[in-house]
């Protein structure tokens, strides 16, 4: 067996001499040939011209009318725009598809990731700042292309300066090192300022979002809102004094780039002909290309700190692409949920929250339940005794680290856990109310309608005809929204996550006399967690929580041998019949094998 390595002995991985061009998918060699052909076509076009303006020069010294000149400037003109614009519209639309390639990545990541992992403060973070990244990068990327084109200009200009004047080229070249090796030390320096200020910024921002979220805790506390206006406008100071170092770095450096280019152009017209070191004939056109070279070599300089900034950019999208939450499973066109079946067991289920989702370790389990179908199961118990976390577990949302979910006596596996959690619909504590009703053949709309005129919601909530939901509503009546929208999805069970917490009086009474009962008339199977009182008058299952461990799991009526529940005649009649549901259940189950 080969000796394991050490992971101390490792060399660390090298870092890649880019990390911006893989991103924005110019690492491809066809991809990069094709783009420097495209623009050394360019470049040399805008050569030719340049060399044709020349001629017509001295024509126009010696007394000569030329035509040949002008024809051949217009051609290449027409070629130098026409290949310019190629490249640089190859470079930004293969740069904008990668980078709406990796927008559709954290699309995949947030609807296909584990749902711990996307709640985790980390993740949250990760998403916020991939975006930003990626509007760093986008927003620079057409003025890199439009330098990246000057760059090849200024090539094919130096290799023709090569061969009118080995010295004075030697000379520019040396001198371009020199300058470009200052420039790129000046320019990283000047970003570091930027990530300063930055830094600066960001405490700013969260110091303003903290005096307006607490606004009416601010302006009854002196002291705490001098502390926290003291704190911002340090940070204000702050973020100042580096912008306009910024700003003096960045005067500091184009100036240089001016005063450099002309200089250089002084020292072939003032000095080159004194020395002999080129005739008075070769004169105009050395110049003429050295002043030619100003506008590409300007550009590209000036885009360096942009370079910089983008790979910067780069690097970190890089970094945090690695820790996006890895895919549950791939999505199926064909998967879906069966309407039927007969129970729903945890076998030894135990859950244990990850690092960042909670300052203390948490572990709920081991949890052994069943959850009949059409039943009324009612979690309680204290704050933080894991009522929320076991209702994110059971269907799926959080994946018990030891332990089975099993429907109609089959382990879930990952090949139907798709299909599974479309058995559920759910009004969790902080439920999103969206801003558009589902579209899908699914949703009843006329019982959406009949479930807010009955909840006394439907005068807020008009029917606008193109399935946009009125938000601006109070938290019990969105959530009395979010209820109707979730019966009229048609899913055959109904989570509810301490849905009295902000009703009024009314509605916490009709919650366990009317509403409970109305979703087992519908047909529905309803978990809820609560914490009014006594609940066990309308569950068939009361689930006591208490540090994480389910404490008893009381049947509030009688259990007969076969599975089934003697209940009273007005509950047995509102449940719906479900024997026999196991079959059709499981084969729906496995069309999405």
């Amino acid at each position: 067996m080969a000796k394991r390595t050490s992971s101390s002995n490792r060399p660390p991985p090298s870092r890649p001499p880019s990390s911006l061009l893989p991103l924005i998918g110019l690492a491809d060699r066809s991809i990069l040939t094709r783009l420097v052909l495209t623009g050394c076509v360019a470049a040399t076009a805008n050569l030719i011209s340049l060399m044709s303006l020349s001629a017509e020069l001295s024509g126009w010294m010696r007394g000569e009318v030329l035509d040949t000149p002008f024809l051949v400037f217009c051609l290449s003109l027409l070629v130098s725009y026409a290949f310019a614009k190629r490249f640089v519209s190859l470079t930004l639309t293969t740069a904008f598809s990668a980078l709406a390639e990796v927008r559709r990545r954290f699309l995949r990541h947030v609807t296909l990731g584990g749902h711990a992992d996307i709640l985790d403060l980390q993740a949250k973070r990760s998403f916020d700042l991939g975006n930003h990244h990626l509007e760093r990068i986008a927003a620079l990327l057409p003025n890199l292309s439009i330098a990246a084109n000057m760059m090849l200009v200024a090539a094919v200009a130096y290799l023709y300066l090569w061969t009118l004047s080995t010295v004075g080229a030697t000379l520019l070249l040396v001198a371009a090192l020199l300058v470009g090796g200052w420039y790129v030390r000046e320019a990283q320096r000047t970003r570091s300022l930027l990530g300063d200020a930055k830094e600066s910024e960001l405490r700013m921002l969260q110091g303003f979002s903290e005096l307006v979220g607490g606004n009416a805790e601010v302006k009854l506390g002196k002291a705490r809102r001098d502390e926290l206006s003291q704190a911002v406008e340090a940070d204000v100071a702050r973020w100042e004094e580096l912008k306009r170092r910024h700003g003096r770095n960045l005067g500091e450096l184009f100036s240089w780039i001016a005063t450099i280019i002309i200089g250089f152009s002084a020292v072939f017209v003032f000095i080159f002909p004194r020395m002999g070191a080129m005739s008075v004939s070769e004169l105009p056109l050395v110049t003429s290309v050295i002043l030619f070279l100003a506008r590409p070599l300007s550009k590209f300089l000036n885009a360096v700190p942009d370079y910089v900034a983008a790979e910067d950019a780069a690097a970190q999208l890089t970094a945090l692409l690695g820790t996006m939450p890895a895919l549950e499973y791939e999505p199926s066109r064909t998967a879906r949920a069966p309407r039927r079946f007969s129970s729903i067991e945890l076998r030894g289920v135990s859950f244990a929250y990850r690092a960042g989702l909670r300052p203390e370790p948490f572990v709920i389990g081991p949890i052994d339940l069943t959850i009949p179908a059409g039943s009324v199961v009612g979690i309680v118990g204290s704050n933080g005794s894991g009522k929320s976390t076991l209702l994110r577990v059971i269907p799926l949302l959080f994946r018990p680290d030891e332990g089975q979910v099993l429907l109609d006596g089959q382990p879930v596996e990952t090949d139907r856990l798709e299909a599974y959690r479309d058995l559920f619909c759910a009004v969790f504590q902080d439920h999103h109310l969206f801003t558009r009703l589902p579209q899908g053949p699914g949703f009843d709309a006329e019982l959406f309608r009949e479930m807010l005129a009955y909840l006394k919601i439907d005068h807020l909530v008009p029917d606008t005809g193109n399935g946009l939901l009125n938000r601006d509503l109070s938290k019990g009546q969105r959530r009395r929204v979010a209820l109707a929208v979730a019966v009229a999805e048609g899913r055959p069970v109904v989570i509810l996550d301490e849905w009295t917490s902000d009703q009024d009086a009314e509605f916490r009474t009709r919650f366990t006399n009317e509403i409970i009962g109305k979703l087992r008339a519908l047909g529905r199977t309803v978990i809820f967690v609560s914490h009014d009182g006594d609940v066990s008058s309308v569950c068939d299952v009361v689930i006591r929580m208490t540090n994480g461990r389910m404490t008893n799991g009381q049947m509030t009526h009688t259990e007969t041998i076969d599975g089934s529940t003697d209940m009273p005649a007005a509950t047995a009649a509102s449940r719906p019949d479900m024997g026999s549901a196991s079959a059709p259940a499981m084969a729906c189950l496995q069309e999405t094998a």
